[in-house]
């Protein structure tokens, strides 16, 4: 009695031959050359495996018809009565990118590097996402073997919050409070790593991509 939710969850896959405007800006860029388009597969930039959303409304059990305080009145009533919490909660996981090379070996031409392992951490930080040591750059005029998107960035969990209340104002009319809050938490939603094998940072994260919490006041009137 008094709340509702909602949740949805999506399970996808994506995959293309290309980065495109609607890549959803992600990081797996374009193929090495032309002559081989069969190794230019991979996630699109806007893959994103797993993506969850929990939507919920939930009037405060305080006041008139409520649980507690429901025989208070007055100023008390007023106060205490009629407040509404809301919000949007998302967990997502990450989206694909490209492991390059900080010096290509084709004359200009893009230079992706030989994989020889996975990549992967058992516990990547910001500080060293993937594993470097498992990509070397290939010899020189030739096209290394690791993929498209192969590896992914870190996911996210966010926090959307709303705290509002009606108070009558008269002749059906009222004015809303409202007090709302984003990424309540301030989860720094971490971007992508420096992909480039040979530069001093490769694997370190240094950007964000969502922006840190921030709240806003507003009054509306209902007539």
């Amino acid at each position: 009695d008094g709340y509702q939710f909602l949740i949805t969850y999506t399970y996808g896959k994506s995959l293309d031959y290309g980065a495109s405007a609607a890549s959803g800006g992600g990081a797996v860029g374009n193929g090495q050359t032309i002559t081989n388009m069969d190794a230019w597969k991979g996630p699109s930039g806007f893959d994103v495996r797993h993506r969850a959303v929990i939507s919920y409304v939930y009037a405060l059990p305080f006041g008139t018809g409520r649980r507690w305080m429901a025989d208070s009145g007055g100023l008390m009533q007023a106060l205490v009565g009629g407040w509404q919490l809301s919000g949007i909660t998302l967990l997502t996981t990450g989206r694909p990118f490209t492991v390059t090379l900080q010096t290509g070996v084709n004359n200009g031409a893009p230079s992706w590097p030989n994989r020889i392992g996975s990549g992967k951490l058992d516990d990547p930080s910001v500080d060293l996402w993937f594993n470097t040591a498992d990509f070397v750059a290939p010899p020189a005029n030739t096209y290394g073997d690791s993929g498209r998107g192969i590896l992914y960035g870190p996911g996210h969990v966010n926090f959307d919050t709303s705290l509002s209340k009606r108070f009558a104002s008269g002749g059906g009319s009222n004015i809303e409070f409202r007090w709302d809050v984003f990424n309540l938490f301030n989860h720094p939603g971490f971007g992508f790593p420096n992909t480039a094998i040979g530069n001093i940072n490769a694997g370190r994260i240094s950007n964000t991509l969502v922006d840190n919490r921030s709240m806003q006041f507003a009054l509306k009137f209902n007539f």
